[in-house]
Order: structure tokens, then C-alpha cells, then sequence
């Protein structure tokens, strides 16, 4: 029985370790526009916000969830830092209301949106691009005279990224830098 538990934590260990190195950082077209990998949905989700009030443009309340690569997100367990080459992606979602069997409520309806941020230091060392996108495909960029970067470099409480809304980051990084 030891074998078989000892067998399957190294296997698990084997497969994170592989995923993590499948993981090449983000990807360019010659035109600028970034490559959307195709296995998104499968990135660890760092953190969901419900009805944030600057979701505004995008119709209203919504349920968001903010996934990271996982060699990005590996080396932030690790060291609490955001290496180059980090991709967020934020998937917004419209809620539906009491979906049967629930009496009441809310739960993720369709997606409205997409938008990465990307630590690739396009405008100088340690700067992140926005790039909006449809599912599949290419992201663009979204204009660096647009809010979102102010207000990230404004309220991002880690290297432009709110994670404050992320309680799982903000332990993480506490962790690695009291090196546990």
C-alpha cells in the first residue's frame, strides 16, 4: 500500500512537473498580436470576483475567474514574484439566477469576455500588456492610454495585479518570502 500511495505522489509530481514545461511563455504573431493558448481553461485559477463594480462595460454584474500559466504560477509559490513571461487570464462570465435544482442564487452563465495580462515587458523591464480576445486565436493589445493600465499601476497591490482580491496570492507570497 506504501508502494502504491508512494507511486501515485510521484506520478502526480511528474505530471505537474511536465505541464509546467510544456509551458514556453507567451507566444507572437510578426504583427504583435499574442497567441492564445489553446489549454487556457486548464491553468490554475488564482482567484474569482463576483459584481466588481469596474465590470461596467461589459454589461453589468459578472462572475469573473483569473487563471495563471503554471510555470508562472509555480515560480510565484516559490519566490512571491511574477517572472516575465507571466500571462493572467480574465474570463468574465454573466450569472444566471435560480438554474434548477437551486431554489435561489447565482452560478456562471456565458462567457462575455476575455482579457490577458501578460508580464512581457513590451514597454521596458518588469511593464505588462493588456490584450483583449474572443476564445481561440490571437489577443491584441489594448491601448496603453486606456485606464486599465493606470489603475493597475495605481491599486495592483503586487507588480500591477490586484491581488489583493486574490487571498490564495497574498498567503503564497507571505510564505516564500518567510522561506516555508
Amino acid at each position: 500500500m506504501k508502494r502504491l500511495a508512494a507511486g501515485l505522489g510521484i506520478a502526480a509530481i511528474l505530471a505537474v512537473g511536465f505541464s509546467a514545461l510544456a509551458w514556453a511563455g507567451p507566444k507572437f504573431g510578426a504583427d504583435g498580436k499574442l497567441a492564445i493558448p489553446a489549454n487556457i481553461d486548464r491553468w490554475p485559477t488564482i482567484g474569482t470576483t463576483f459584481a466588481l463594480s469596474y465590470e461596467g462595460d461589459v454589461g453589468g454584474k459578472t462572475f469573473n475567474a483569473v487563471r495563471m500559466d503554471p510555470k508562472s504560477y509555480a515560480t510565484f509559490l516559490k519566490t512571491g514574484l511574477f517572472p516575465a513571461g507571466t500571462m493572467l487570464d480574465l474570463e468574465i462570465r454573466r450569472p444566471l439566477e435560480e438554474v434548477s435544482p437551486a431554489k435561489g442564487g447565482h452560478v456562471q452563465g456565458p462567457v462575455v469576455g476575455h482579457s490577458i495580462h501578460v508580464k512581457d515587458e513590451k514597454a521596458g523591464k518588469g511593464s505588462w500588456t493588456f490584450y483583449g480576445y474572443r476564445a481561440g486565436g490571437f489577443g491584441t493589445p489594448i491601448a496603453r492610454d486606456q485606464a486599465c493600465y493606470s489603475c493597475h499601476q495605481e491599486h495592483g497591490a503586487i507588480d500591477t495585479v490586484f491581488t489583493q482580491f486574490y487571498p490564495s496570492m497574498m498567503e503564497a507570497r507571505e510564505k516564500a518570502a518567510a522561506g516555508k
